[in-house]
């Protein structure tokens, strides 16, 4: 990454920082590296910016690509590379506290799928269960979700697929957590935007909320997804009104539902 590139996060983060926001630093590419590239890569990085809680290091975006020879199952790789990848940073100083996205687009509901015994992991849950020992010794790691209500939770219709049911939320998911006594947080999730929340969502979304308001104790805080300059008007969970109008127009009724008013 260049100077100029570090320079211009910096900016952003202490800016945040400086409001009281902690931003998320996330590596949007799905790939996940190999175990000293990924230690190599954020050990440089994060070395940038401050560790007081402010920056947070989401190591890969909904990760694939994994290619070990001998751990063939992809879970059991993830779970082990993802230790040995914390153990480096840790080891080289990196304090910052990292968000750990999962195979299968992270999603909240296939973090545990109940596998048996006799069944090789397909989850998240499965492959942290049967890799016991410290995921961080600092105890500064959390797990990384993603949540859409439509079709295939695949985040690209605007309309909710009502077989996820009116309590889809995130009950369980906090449930799973609370079990494993880990905690999260919910990096992507989206039922509506800036011109309105489809009808179809109106029930889902309002569990969602509630959801993330009891469930606090474990799930540490949600990013409803997406919003800034470069995205298109077009997007269709745009979050802002419009550019032209975004630091004048009234608070869409979607962010208000979001923020709770």
């Amino acid at each position: 990454m260049t100077p100029d590139r570090i320079s211009e996060l910096r900016q952003l983060t202490d800016y945040a920082r400086s409001r009281g926001a902690p931003v998320i630093l996330d590596k949007h590419d799905y790939t996940w590296w190999p175990v000293q590239k990924q230690i190599d890569f954020w050990t440089k990085l994060a070395g940038n910016f401050p560790d007081d809680g402010s920056v947070i290091l989401d190591l890969v975006n909904e990760p694939r690509g994994f290619d070990d020879p001998v751990v063939t199952n992809d879970w059991m790789q993830w779970i082990r590379d993802a230790k040995l990848v914390i153990a480096g940073l840790r080891a080289n100083g990196i304090n910052h506290p990292i968000a750990l996205e999962y195979p299968q687009w992270s999603a909240t509901f296939r973090f545990d799928k109940g596998e048996g015994a006799w069944k090789d992991c397909e989850s998240a849950a499965c492959a942290i269960d049967r890799d016991p020992g410290v995921l961080d010794p600092q105890k500064r790691t959390f797990i990384n979700a993603h949540r859409y209500w439509d079709k295939g939770s695949s985040g690209t219709n605007k309309a909710c697929d009502l077989t996820w049911g009116h309590t889809s939320g995130f009950d369980g998911f906090a449930s799973q957590l609370r079990k494993r006594g880990l905690k999260a947080y919910i990096t992507e999730a989206a039922f509506g935007s800036s011109s309105g929340v489809d009808q179809t969502c109106s029930d889902i979304g309002k569990d969602a909320i509630a959801d993330i308001k009891a469930n606090a104790d474990v799930i540490l805080g949600i990013t409803w997804w997406g919003g800034g300059r470069i995205w298109p008007e077009s997007y269709l969970f745009k979050i802002e009104p419009a550019k032209a109008t975004r630091f004048t127009a009234p608070i869409p009724a979607y962010a208000q539902l979001l923020i709770g008013k």
